[in-house]
């Protein structure tokens, strides 16, 4: 691995990132928050100052970008984006580990929150919070692709690193292009969310904070209370059509909104979503009203919390963690599925689960008839073995990264439900679990250790594990050189 390489284009997307800051500062200045002012100028300045040390190692250089080295960019740009994205909190007051915790949160669209008390943080930092989960949302590298022509160059290894899946949904063989249309479909999203919420009576301020946060599949509300906090049916029904959306994949979305409504509708991932989303929604409805909650509240709640697990987005309409066992255990399920791949959403995604259920009924029909040779099939197509063995070799290591989240939480105080449902909703960038951690709740009283590993299980989930794992391996290092030829 190239080191120079690394540094060079991590540093490229860090100086421009430096820019980003400009929006919250001017809302800072806006509503005459100096102190938080301070605080985006010293993370715009840093980030720009970073970048720039960083990008002179290899100017002028010609070079072909490696896998390796682009993991190394993705892992490395979003860990960085994460530690300056800090700044502003610890300006405001949050210590070192919480600045991290809530600024990780945010860039990763998790929606995991330390706040407590909402009102001693400026309006600037709570438009940064949902500013940093809409950039995040889609991904930074997929922003700066979209942006910057120096990152053509190896562009492609970048894309695909920092949105990995099972599948290539690539709108064009050129992957700036393909950046470029998937962001102008987000922010035209985000747009038309705005001007919804604000149709239904939301506030400018709040309507843009959960555009943004919506799309982004990230859940951050400058409300305390989240969605709840609006008690407001209509405000709960845009966001559900909106969550849904920021869930599916913004490709095929893309491709029917072209004249090509069956790109979407004929996709075997999506008509899964869309079927579970029934299925638990409906289940949802019925356990509320067997618990006496009004039908029409009961179908309005059981379809919000349900998009709202299932695309990691992580708003509550109601506080969940008060509902019945039944319930929960349903919310539950939903948090090891995830969105679409291609989505804002986090989690494993709902095509691993279709090409792992498909694979283990085929492997049963195997046992019967040794001799027959079934391939998995998705839309139509032959899924290549080594697509399954990395789909399977995925979900043994989310497992395995969850367990190890599991016993830390728990070994750090804190009680098995709340360190499942923590490590489940930091892992799979989804934000609230139940117990301590429950939507009305935040991981404030967490062991500052416990902080730590979610802030960390959050970058990995962002990543998809196999990435970070990838570059622990003794040879990635062994072969490190600060040449760039």
């Amino acid at each position: 691995m190239r080191l120079a390489i690394v540094l060079h284009l991590t540093g490229t997307i860090l100086r421009v990132f430096g820019a980003a800051f400009l929006a919250p500062l001017l809302v800072a200045l806006y509503y005459g928050e100096t102190a938080d002012a301070i605080g985006f100028v010293s993370a715009g300045v840093l980030a720009a100052a970073a970048g720039q040390v960083m990008r002179r190692r290899v100017d002028g250089r010609e070079w072909v970008l490696r896998r390796v080295e682009g993991m190394a960019v993705v892992a490395g740009t979003w860990l960085l984006v994460a530690v300056i994205g800090s700044v502003p909190y610890a300006v405001a007051g949050l210590g070192a580990v919480d600045a991290l915790f809530e600024s990780m949160s945010g860039i990763t669209a998790t929606g995991a929150t330390i706040f407590t008390d909402f009102g001693v943080f400026g309006r600037g930092l709570l438009f940064w919070r949902s500013m940093s989960q809409w950039l995040g949302g889609m991904g930074v590298i997929t922003l700066f692709i979209a942006v910057l022509p120096r990152l053509a160059i190896g562009g492609r290894q970048l894309f695909f690193t920092e949105a990995p899946g099972p599948t290539d949904d690539g709108l064009t063989p050129q992957v700036r292009k393909t950046a470029g249309l998937l962001w102008r479909l987000y922010a035209g999203l985000t747009l038309a969310e705005f001007v919804a919420l604000r149709l239904a009576g939301m506030s400018a301020f709040d309507a843009i904070c959960h555009a943004m946060t919506t799309i982004a599949a990230g859940g951050f509300s400058p409300n305390p209370e989240s969605v709840m906090g609006y008690n407001s049916a209509a405000v709960e029904w845009i966001i559900c059509g909106f969550m849904f959306l920021a869930g599916a994949n913004f490709a095929l979305q893309y491709r029917a909104l072209r004249g090509r409504p069956r790109a979407l509708f004929g996709d075997d991932e999506f008509r899964v979503y869309a079927g579970i989303v029934l299925v638990a929604a409906v289940a949802l409805t019925g356990f509320l009203v067997q618990a006496g909650t009004a039908t029409v509240v009961a179908v309005r709640a059981g379809l919000f919390q349900t998009l709202s697990i299932l695309t990691t987005t992580g708003y509550a309409s109601e506080d969940f963690a008060l509902w019945n066992d039944q319930a929960r255990l349903v919310l539950l399920v939903l948090m090891f599925i995830g969105g679409c791949a291609g989505s804002a959403a986090g989690g494993p995604k709902v095509v691993r689960q279709v090409l792992l259920a498909r694979y283990t009924l085929l492997e049963l029909k195997k046992t019967l008839h040794p001799r027959a040779v079934l391939p998995v099939k998705l839309g139509g197509k032959v899924v290549p073995d080594d697509v399954m063995r990395a789909v399977l070799v995925f979900f043994l290591f989310y497992l395995l990264a969850f367990a190890v989240c599991v016993g830390l939480v728990v070994a750090l105080g804190a009680d098995i439900v709340t360190g499942i449902t923590a490590a489940t909703g930091a892992l799979g960038n989804i934000g609230p679990g139940f117990n301590q951690v429950g939507p009305m709740s935040s991981y404030a009283d967490l062991h500052p250790i416990s902080k730590v590993v979610l802030t960390m299980a959050m970058w990995v989930g962002r990543l998809e594990v196999l990435t970070v794992l990838a570059l622990l391996r003794p040879e990635v290092w062994q072969s490190v050189t600060l040449r760039a030829d």
